[in-house]
């Protein structure tokens, strides 16, 4: 949902400049609107933080294997609610991309 919203305002905003050499302008305008929405995901992303049911959602796993993971030091809890740890969801990602990498 998000994606076709982006996509509308990235074309209204390509059709408010005229075809009569803009093509700079409109390239300028497009990369500065991708790189400010690129910023507030990333941001938004850091601060989340995850208990561990759901990092098991998000990375299809059982608890005993991010428990694991943990003993390892491959993923760390940067905290506890209760007895439960708390993870940071950019490190569960960044755990999930390098881990991929590596595999193919």
């Amino acid at each position: 949902m998000q994606q076709q919203k982006f996509l509308e305002v990235i074309t209204q905003l390509a059709s408010a400049f005229s075809l009569e050499n803009k093509t700079d302008e409109k390239l300028d305008l497009l990369l500065s609107k991708l790189e400010s929405k690129n910023k507030d995901s990333a941001e938004s992303q850091k601060d989340e933080h995850l208990l561990i049911s759901e990092v098991c959602e998000l990375t299809k796993k059982k608890r005993t294997t991010i428990w694991l993971w943990n003993k390892k030091g491959l993923l760390k809890p940067i905290g506890k609610s209760g007895k439960s740890p708390i993870y940071r969801k950019s490190d569960v990602l960044n755990y999930i991309y390098n881990s991929e990498k590596h595999t193919e």
